[in-house]
């Protein structure tokens, strides 16, 4: 087996929930540009779970900052991350949105897609409630990527 093949595999098998990828992620995915002259943006996602064919993932954006222009509606589904406990957040707290899951090709990850580490399974407990509890993901969407 090739080293490259190798790292594949180890990717694929890394498209689980609780693992944070990074990559580009354009308007077409419910991703707004920091510039309007901009169309795409680079973006940390925590996989939420994969639909009964894996074919396509349920994953939750990872901000720097929550959208004031939003917080009254959305704050409450947020959940703070720590820099002291994921390295990959470069000394910096960042907040799981919770607040929508967003959908990715399983395929797209594995092509596009950097992987950056895992969310520890407390973290994700709580992220998966507040995914659970909130007003912007739909019973159906929840029972696609088998939130329980």
């Amino acid at each position: 087996m090739e080293l490259g093949d190798f790292s594949n595999k180890l990717k694929s098998i890394s498209v689980t929930a609780g693992s944070v990828f990074k990559t580009t992620l354009y308007k077409s995915d419910g991703v707004k540009p920091k510039k309007a002259e901009d169309s795409s943006r680079d973006k940390y996602f925590v996989i939420l779970g994969e639909d009964e064919s894996s074919y396509i993932v349920g994953v939750l954006l990872i901000n720097t900052n929550i959208n004031s222009n939003l917080a009254h509606i959305i704050a409450p589904y947020q959940h703070c991350i720590y820099p002291d406990i994921y390295e990959f957040l470069d000394g910096q707290y960042r907040f799981v949105d919770c607040y929508k899951i967003k959908t990715i090709e399983r395929k797209r990850i594995l092509s596009d897609a950097s992987y950056i580490g895992i969310i520890n399974e407390d973290d994700m407990k709580k992220i998966a409630e507040l995914a659970k509890a909130s007003p912007g993901n739909l019973p159906n969407d929840l029972k696609r990527f088998n939130i329980k």
